[in-house]
């Protein structure tokens, strides 16, 4: 069946479907001719999957020329199930402010890393500031500056009755 005209409207009561069975065949939906068109996909649908995607043995790909915004009402979950399974998010940013995390909406906001192991490496510097700083190691730890003519400043600044404070429980 090969449909050529200005407005095209398909309604159904029930459960409908689009499909191609033929192997190896593909299904395009497009919004061809450029402008301000759009491309919507809608669902009132109020269940867990009200809007689904699923590829069940491929992969997912979205490109876009520009912008690519998720926005939920409620909690983003980034998964993956495989055990050689990897999340990368990479930036070709190449000054100024490359990647955000923002969870500063209240002070009492947390950012939690939980890893087997936390590897930063840093090409400049690292700057922490904050409130309240704690560093604990229960293993063997080292706090070293390599490089000639480097120094290693650790200071209580500020005045009043501080205490700079090196112990060993050995």
């Amino acid at each position: 069946v090969e449909v050529d005209t200005a407005i095209v409207s398909v309604d159904g009561t029930d459960d409908s479907n689009i499909t191609v069975t033929g192997s190896a065949k593909d299904l395009d939906i497009a919004v061809a001719g450029g402008g301000t068109q759009e491309l919507r996909l809608a669902s009132a649908g109020t269940g867990a999957s009200a809007l689904h995607l699923n590829a069940s043995a491929g992969s997912v790909d979205i490109d876009s020329a520009d912008a690519i915004t998720v926005d939920a009402a409620d909690e983003i979950v980034v998964t993956t199930t495989s055990a050689d399974g990897h999340i990368s998010l990479v930036s070709a940013h190449t000054s100024g402010v490359a990647f955000h995390i923002d969870a500063n909406a209240d002070a009492g906001s947390e950012v939690q890393i939980d890893a087997g192991i936390l590897d930063v490496d840093v090409t400049a510097g690292i700057t922490m500031d904050g409130t309240t700083v704690s560093i604990d190691g229960t293993d063997d730890s080292n706090l070293t500056v390599t490089g000639s003519a480097k120094d290693l400043d650790i200071a209580v600044a500020g005045g009043g009755t501080q205490e700079l404070r090196l112990a060993s429980a050995g």
